[in-house]
């Protein structure tokens, strides 16, 4: 029980993981013998009035019990052992306590001591010491175990107080002058603790010290509990004050401090990197490391780097060291004043201090030479505040925390610590709170774990509230948290919050860094690249790039990848409330400013995908916009830009500027009209209709009618939502009476579109005629062979063979005039298509070079449309084993990039061919899938052509047309 609970039986350990069960079975072993009944039981275990529940949850846990028994034991040991008496129940079997023995041990060895055998005391002593694993019955709960707890940790300072006497009277001054300060800094009321060390420092001939310890004591006391020194520590000052200089006596061994922090009990997570660092710590080399653990401020870089020094002291017999260097205080502690601190734990006399800085790293470092020392260096602000305290080249190693990267500490290993995984912040949470109610609520759970940000110190803050109020509902916590304005208020507990662990940070930033570091953060993009936040904070690349990474480098701004940058989400909140007046003013210049980025960006990739299309259609720009040098990179862009595009559409439509709001829908119209496709696409349609009411509001009908527009393709391409045609044709139709002919176009060419999806084709036809005749009243020839590409398809698709020809064979010349790959790629494969009747050879070669052309211009969905024309080209013409693997890539391709009802004919194709080749069993499903999620948006499913049938076999027809019905 000196620790985490464990239970054995006969040399073997019972697995009992529940807290109450435990509890049950430590209070009944605690009186062996005797009857405890189920009131007693109850009032021990919960704190509150029990619940009504309680007699069946005690039957439960003393069944498993009884089981446990059973399975370790014989049959018939779990009633034998475990009995049931006069409505209680009792322990049958003989306890060997290690807290009988502990406290058997401690008696023992001051009976030694005052008998004068102090050897065998020192070894009783040292056994006592073993038995305590830890903090005392960790993780049981209720009032039993609290009382239990409070009841060991008396005991313990029973030991202390043993050991200590002992060394005294065994002269051992250094070794118990080191550990009474430790006592002294941990328990700081605790007079005996004063008395014992004045004795050790007077014993030693430090009188000056032992009588500042004695004054330090009475300061405290009478502000911390206003009282005065008892009568003891009164005596053994008066008898200092008078007493003789002690007769000088044999010089003693060098001093070894052993001066750590407590160790934290419930240490949770970072499992492999804990068993990596102290291997590292441990391993018997010439020279010790030196490891930085680094990170955002509450992470728990102390926390680690102190539980790493306990589980390895025993490798460093010449002393354990902690400093804290104050690292982020306003007035970080100097070197002088650390080394003195340091050189003091090591024996030296404050006489004997060097007055020189360079004199004292030089003593430093002498004293440090051939020692196997840990040195625990909390809090560096820099390298350049540590590296007076680095021993020389040796056998001493050093723990380093800092929120600094410490990059420049060269030879180091730096360890830069995350937050926690989402299992080890349930764990810490759970083992703050417990089990039992984190199990109650599991929804609230997780909200709270979320909105800690799997921050340690956010967690440990949140979970010491919820502890110390036991009736509070997580449910109350977790809806306080929820709301951001007041997140950060909610996490803090007595004097420890996170805003002033973050303010810690903030506080050291020069003003440049300051500014930056609150407008990024009133974006609500996930992340932003280098290029954008130059934008955004109106500087060159260069310069943005250098700020980052000077955040980045004080833990105030991290970097997922080479070039992008983000928060985490409670740094993000902390930066939000910290802003100045200056700075919310300037932030809708600078939102202005991002958005004006992105739309420059996106109109440099229509320039480099599709020459010819124009981009004077669109708000004109200030910003020159990121380039791009082929597909690739345009591709890239525009996937790691997307969902933070959709969270930036969002906060423009509750932004009060209608300029900024005008720039954002053309960049979402530019993305559509280049082809934008993803899951992200529902989540853009649903903010485009928001922006869109916004601008009403401004009274801007022009961009409202954009927005409608630019939601109703998201909704098409994305969502197969074919409703989206009302709104195109309103769309449309204002945009035209307002002068916006390539707005009307494309809601023309859309509406086609949809009319062809639902094999509409005269609806269709129309709408791409007129698209086609606006975009030749317009000069653009790309828009013409757009619109000459999607009626070749619809042709296509119809059967019209003739006229799907000439529709392809003029998207063709167009596309090669303008020099457009993509309107060359969707030509090429469409002009395959509607060869096929007359060709099948030729027309499998053109949807070949189609796939060429789409593969050379980058764009997955590009190719996805070209593998599933050629897919389609080869089993119809015959070839269906060839088929197969063709539609498989093209449903892949097309999932990919969500393209939804292109996929669909896909998925269909690929069905078709799995059964002509004999793959019913694996057709089956696919076909059926098509049928119904065709049905489910009103798309009738496909149909192979009858001069296809006698080819491809009745199969395919019977199955697709099973799955129809």
């Amino acid at each position: 029980m000196l620790g985490p609970v464990e239970v054995w039986l006969g040399g073997r350990r019972l697995d009992i993981a529940a807290p109450q069960m435990l509890a049950v079975l430590a209070m009944l072993a605690a009186e062996p013998g005797r009857t405890l009944s189920t009131t007693q039981l109850a009032d021990r275990l919960w704190t509150d009035p029990p619940p009504r529940s309680a007699p069946s949850v005690l039957r439960n846990h003393v069944l498993k019990l009884r089981r446990q028994f059973e399975a370790y034991g014989h049959a018939g040991a779990g009633n034998e052992w475990l009995g049931s008496t006069r409505g209680g129940y009792r322990l049958g079997l003989p306890v060997e306590f290690d807290v009988v023995e502990f406290e058997e041990l401690i008696a023992a060895a001051e009976a030694d001591r005052r008998a004068g055998a102090m050897t065998e005391a020192d070894a009783k002593l040292t056994a006592a010491q073993q038995l305590w694993r830890g903090d005392p019955l960790i993780g049981l709960p209720g009032p039993w175990a609290e009382r239990e707890r409070a009841r060991l940790s008396r005991l313990r300072f029973a030991l202390h107080e043993v050991a200590m006497t002992l060394a005294l009277d065994l002269g051992r001054h250094s070794a118990a002058i080191a550990e009474l300060e430790a006592l002294v800094a941990a328990e700081p009321h605790s007079e005996r603790w004063h008395e014992l060390l004045m004795v050790a420092l007077h014993r030693s001939g430090r009188r000056g010290e032992a009588l500042e310890v004695y004054r330090k004591a009475r300061r405290l006391l009478a502000d911390e509990l206003g009282l005065d020194p008892g009568p003891q520590l009164v005596r053994l000052h008066q008898e200092i004050l008078s007493a003789e200089p002690p007769a000088p006596s044999a010089p003693e061994e060098p001093r070894v401090p052993v001066q750590l922090p407590p160790d934290i009990t419930d240490f949770v997570g970072r499992e492999e990197l804990t068993h990596e660092l102290a291997e590292v710590l441990a391993a018997e080399s010439g020279s010790r490391p030196v490891i930085a653990i680094t990170g955002l401020g509450g992470v728990g870089k102390t926390t680690l780097a102190v539980h790493l020094a306990h589980r390895t002291r025993e490798r460093y017999p010449d002393g354990l060291l902690y400093l804290d260097l104050g690292g982020m205080d306003e007035h970080p502690r100097s070197a002088d004043m650390l080394l003195a601190v340091a050189l003091r734990a090591f024996g030296v006399e404050p006489g004997d201090l060097p007055s020189g800085l360079t004199e004292r790293i030089d003593l430093w470092r002498n004293i440090m030479a051939g020692k196997r020392v840990l040195l625990v260096l909390d809090n560096a602000r820099d390298v350049a505040h540590l590296t007076p305290l680095l021993p020389g080249s040796g056998t001493a190693a050093v723990l380093v925390t800092s929120r600094s990267s410490l990059a420049e500490l060269f030879g180091a290993r730096l360890v830069p610590l995350d937050v926690l995984t989402q299992d080890e912040a349930w764990t810490l949470l759970e083992r703050t709170v417990s089990a039992r109610r984190l199990s109650a609520e599991p929804d609230a759970a997780h909200e709270i774990v979320r909105a800690c940000g799997h921050l340690p110190v956010s967690l440990r803050i949140v979970g010491a509230r919820l502890s110390s109020r036991p009736t509070w509902s997580l449910a109350a916590i977790a809806e306080r948290l929820a709301d951001e304005r007041g997140r950060l208020a909610e996490l803090a507990v007595g004097n420890t919050s996170v805003e002033s662990v973050f303010r810690d940070s903030y506080r050291q930033l020069a003003p440049e860094l300051a500014r930056a570091f609150v407008l990024v953060a009133f974006s609500d993009a996930p992340d932003l690249s280098v290029a954008a936040i130059a934008a955004l904070i109106d500087r060159e690349q260069a310069d943005a790039e250098r700020i980052c990474e000077t955040l980045v480098d004080l833990s105030m701004l991290q970097t997922p990848e080479r070039g992008r940058y983000r928060y985490h989400d409670l740094l993000r909140v902390f930066a939000r409330g910290v802003a100045d007046r200056a700075q919310r003013l300037e932030w809708p210049q600078a939102m202005r400013r991002l958005i004006d980025f992105y739309l420059a960006s996106a109109k440099n990739i229509v320039e480099l995908r599709d020459p010819g299309v124009g981009t004077d259609y669109y708000a004109a720009t200030e910003m020159a916009g990121q380039r791009f040098a082929d597909e690739k990179q345009c591709a890239a862009w525009a996937m790691s830009e997307r969902f933070g595009l959709v969270a930036l559409y969002r906060q423009v439509a509750e932004l009060a500027d209608a300029r900024t709001r005008t720039l954002a829908v053309d960049l979402a119209l530019s993305l559509a009209v280049g082809g934008d496709a993803g899951e992200h696409l529902p989540q853009v349609a649903h903010v485009l209709e928001a922006l869109s009411r916004a601008a009403e509001d401004d009274g801007d009908h022009r961009t409202m009618a954009r927005a409608q527009l630019a939601a109703a393709v998201a909704r098409l391409v994305g969502m197969a939502d074919l409703s989206a045609a009302r709104t195109l044709r309103n769309a449309g139709a204002l945009l035209q009476d307002l002068g916006d002919g390539p707005g009307a176009i494309l809601a023309e060419q859309m509406l086609g579109t949809a009319m062809a999806y639902q094999e509409n084709v005269d609806l269709a036809v129309a709408h791409f005629r007129r698209a086609i005749e606006l975009g030749r009243q317009h000069g653009n020839r790309w828009v013409e062979g757009m619109g000459w590409g999607t009626l070749a398809r619809a042709y296509g698709n119809a059967g019209r063979w003739p006229e799907a020809l000439d529709a392809a064979e003029r998207a063709l010349r167009i596309a090669r005039l303008v020099g457009s790959l993509r309107l060359e790629s969707m030509a090429l494969h469409e002009l395959g298509f509607a060869t096929w009747p007359a060709d099948p050879a030729r027309a499998r070669a053109l949807c070949e070079q189609a796939l060429d052309v789409a593969r050379r211009d980058g764009r997955r969905h590009q190719e996805g449309w070209a593998l599933a024309r050629l897919a389609e080209v080869t089993l119809y013409s015959g070839d269906a084993a060839t088929a197969v693997p063709i539609a498989a890539e093209a449903v892949r391709a097309l999932t990919e990039v969500s393209a939804s009802v292109r996929r669909l004919r896909a998925m269909w194709v690929y069905g078709c061919a799995l059964s002509a080749v004999g793959r019913d069993g694996e057709a089956e499903p696919i076909l059926r899938k098509v049928a119904q999620a065709s049905a489910r948006i009103g798309l009738a499913v496909p149909e192979l052509p009858s001069s296809v049938r006698a080819v491809v076999g009745a199969a395919p027809v019977a199955i697709a047309s099973g799955c129809g019905a």
